[in-house]
């Protein structure tokens, strides 16, 4: 009788976790859900990063450095979400600091150029 209960017990246990490991580990709403975020992330880095390109202070330094304001954006539109998500996070962060007065003109002029260039190279690169 023991050795039934036991056998019983350990086979109930064995199904329930083949039952349970054949179940979907993401769900299709999960899956949907996680697109639709990353989705609307990666807009949202879209609209930071041009914002940040196309007000006057970018727009000047590109300009003074005759970058091509059509060729960063396209080259911004093929930027994977790692990479759009790194220059939206450095965009954010001087924007902050021309909001505070922490850079001077040359120093904005510089840090744009640098930007620009260093988002043209990694398209080329690719």
């Amino acid at each position: 009788m023991k050795a039934s209960v036991v056998a019983i017990v350990v086979f109930s246990l064995f199904m329930c976790q083949m039952a349970y490991a054949q179940g979907p580990i993401v769900t299709q709403n999960e899956l949907k859900q996680a697109l639709v975020e990353s989705a609307n992330t990666r807009k949202e880095n879209l609209d930071q990063v041009r914002s940040f390109f196309s007000s006057d202070v970018a727009v000047h330094a590109m300009k003074s450095a005759n970058l091509d304001s059509k060729r960063l954006d396209k080259a911004i539109s093929t930027m994977n979400a790692d990479e759009l998500a790194k220059l939206a996070a450095q965009t954010r962060q001087i924007q902050n600091d021309i909001a505070a007065g922490v850079l001077t003109n040359q120093q904005i002029t510089y840090i744009l150029i640098a930007l620009v260039t260093a988002v043209v190279v990694l398209i080329a690169v690719r």
